[in-house]
Formats: C-alpha cells, structure tokens, sequence
C-alpha cells in the first residue's frame, strides 16, 4: 500500500506555503493549547484546532518542502508523545544527518494555575480592562481595541494569559495575518497597540500589577513595501464631485436624518474643516447666533475641548438656518430613538449609508426649494 507523502499547502490569495495538518480525532483534549514547532532556526508558537496550520514564510517550493518536512515530523512526534507518555524530542530533523536545532522542550502549553494566584485567561484581564476604562477612553478606541483584544483572548483560549511569550504574541500577530488577512501594517498600528496596552495596564497599580512583563513588548510583523499611488487628501474635482452630488441628494422616505447628512455634512465640513464625526453629532440647538453671526457649537470633538465655528455665507444661501431651526433641540444628522441604543459612532453609522446616497445621486444644480429640508419624518 503506498503512502501520500505530507506536503507544504498553498494559500491562494498569498501565493504563501504553510504546514497544513488536522489534528487527530484523539487529540481533542489539546485543541485550544499550543505547540512549538521548528521553522528553520526559528521555534515558532501555533495554536492548535481542527487544523495545525503554520506559515513557512516562503513562496518557493524547495525551500518550503525542506521547512515542511521537520515542522511536520516534530508535530507528528508531539501526537504520539502524547498517546504513549513519552518525552517528546528536541530532535526536529527528519533524517538524522540533518542536524538539531538549539534544545527547546516541546510542549502544549495547558496552563491551570500560576504562582501566586489563581488562572487568569487573556478573556478575565479583557473584561478587567475594559471595566476600568468605559469612562476613560474613547468609546470608538475601546471597540477597535476590543476587537483586536477578543481575537487575542480567542487565540490563547483557557492558557494563564501570564504565561504569554513574545513568540506567543507574534504567532497570534501571524495568525491575524494569515488566517484573517489582515494586513501586516494594521496588525502592527491596532491589535498589537491594543494588547501592548492591556498589558501595560496590568502590570501597573491600576491594573492590581497581575503581570510582571509586557510580552507585546518588540513584537511587530515586517510590512512590505507599498509604493504610494496618490495623495491621501481629495483633489479638486473630487471635492467638487462630491458637493454637486449633496445637491441633489433626494429626500429619504423612512430616515430623512440620512438625507439630511448626505445633503449638509459635505458643505458643512468643506467650509469648517470640521471632521464628519464632529459634524454628525450637531443638534438644532448648537446653531445660534453670537454678536450677530451665525455659528455652530461643535461640542462632541476629537480632542475632547467644544469650540465654535461661523457658518459660511454659501451656508446660509443654501438654507442651511431654516434646516437647523426647524430641527429644535433635536439632532440634525441622525434620529435618537434609532441610534443612542447602539454602541457604534454615529459617524460609523452614518458613514455607509451617505455613501450609497452620495454615489447613486448624479451631480446636478441645488434643489428648487433649498430651504424646505427638515427634521420632520
């Protein structure tokens, strides 16, 4: 009977080869620990699932075959090491000749306590962190690294998130990269920011100092090279684009706030330079007049400090005061009973739907009656 001898697998979005093996139906019990596997000179930290999947860092076929091979013999010496009881080897190479790799004890990591107190999954520390801080960070910043932090928690499973390494931090980074294609750069600027964070926090006062070291600490992905094909800011005729097409923005039938925001906040940030996000959060009774001059009270701002802007001229010929007027006290861009239960930004919530409007309206001369917008459903 002949065998089919294991081989590297391919991502197809990548072109990368990664050791690809399902783990035994015996070894269950191990799913959600982890294994350190030989990846050249290198010991790489990979979670165990229904599938040991490690990336091999290389696109070529004789090189990931070669890389293949020990990472594969060394996984398969850990399944029946722990069948039979045995010391599991520090032997890595698949032909005796080919050398050993310095001496590292292979092991999944089931952590059930650590010294000096009881388990603490990366999950308990989550829920510890986001507790002190609901009313010291930004509610948008605690989302994103909320994100970040529960696929960390979901990566380390029930293992004492104290017993977390370097190579641990950057298997999950990989695992981010390779598994949910995220990019490298972002990575690097949020889920490990994010966890860097946590940790810091729990090794200081405030966090009770449960953890003595910041295992993030250095861990950062290479990042390719990306040539930069334009300017990050709007050109000319994109800005013109998008104001034309606000123009004509036509009156949405169940949620007219979406229209309103598609219609104003364009204009509005245009002669401000006020962000969208400021803007969003406007209500009727942020527009008033001072020494005789309309402005507008921007009191919800990236930097936590309100501050009032005059409102352009063009603003006031479009019909921008009798809009605002007719709102009263109420919000001028979104509708409460719809939005202040979510947990998302306004801004976020405004954003796609704007998009469609703004896309799908042809760009076209200002409206007949630019005063007759309004808040009324």
């Amino acid at each position: 009977m002949a065998f089919t001898m294991a081989r590297p697998w391919k991502d197809k979005k990548t072109g990368k080869l990664h050791l690809r093996q399902r783990t035994p139906s015996d070894m269950g019990r191990l799913r959600g620990t982890f294994v350190s596997l030989p990846l050249g000179s290198q010991i790489k930290t990979v979670k165990i699932g229904e599938m040991v999947q490690m990336s091999l860092h290389t696109r070529d076929a004789s090189e990931a075959k070669r890389l293949h091979a020990a990472a594969d013999v060394a996984l398969r010496r850990f399944w029946e090491a722990h069948r039979t009881g045995a010391e599991i080897s520090d032997n890595f190479s698949p032909e005796s000749n080919m050398g050993r790799l310095p001496k590292r004890t292979l092991v999944a990591q089931i952590d059930s306590s650590m010294p000096g107190g009881d388990l603490l999954t990366t999950d308990a520390l989550l829920e510890r962190w986001l507790d002190y801080h609901a009313d010291k960070k930004a509610k948008n910043t605690l989302k994103r690294y909320k994100a970040s932090l529960r696929s960390l928690s979901a990566f380390a499973g029930e293992r004492d998130v104290r017993s977390l390494t370097g190579d641990d931090l950057h298997a999950w980074a990989e695992d981010r990269r390779d598994r949910d294609g995220v990019s490298p750069r972002a990575v690097n600027k949020n889920d490990l920011v994010a966890a860097s964070s946590m940790f810091k926090w729990a090794m200081d006062r405030n966090g009770g100092r449960v953890m003595s070291t910041n295992p993030a600490t250095g861990v950062r992905l290479d990042e390719p090279k990306i040539g930069i094909k334009r300017e990050r800011t709007f050109r000319p005729d994109e800005i013109g684009a998008i104001l034309r097409a606000s123009l004509g923005v036509e009156r949405h039938p169940r949620d007219p706030s979406i229209s309103n925001a598609a219609r104003w906040c364009p204009w509005l940030a245009a002669y401000s330079g006020a962000r969208i996000g400021e803007l969003c959060h406007l209500r009727g009774s942020d527009i008033w007049l001072e020494e005789g001059i309309p402005v507008m009270h921007l009191w919800k701002t990236k930097t936590g400090i309100p501050r009032k802007v005059p409102i352009h001229a063009h603003l006031i010929e479009q019909g921008f005061l009798p809009f605002a007027r007719s709102c009263g006290s109420r919000p001028l861009f979104y509708d409460e009973a719809r939005h202040l239960s979510s947990d998302t930004e306004i801004y976020e919530i405004r954003r796609h739907p704007v998009l469609r409007r703004l896309k799908r309206e042809p760009a076209g001369e200002p409206p007949p009656d630019p005063a007759g917008d309004s808040c009324a459903p």
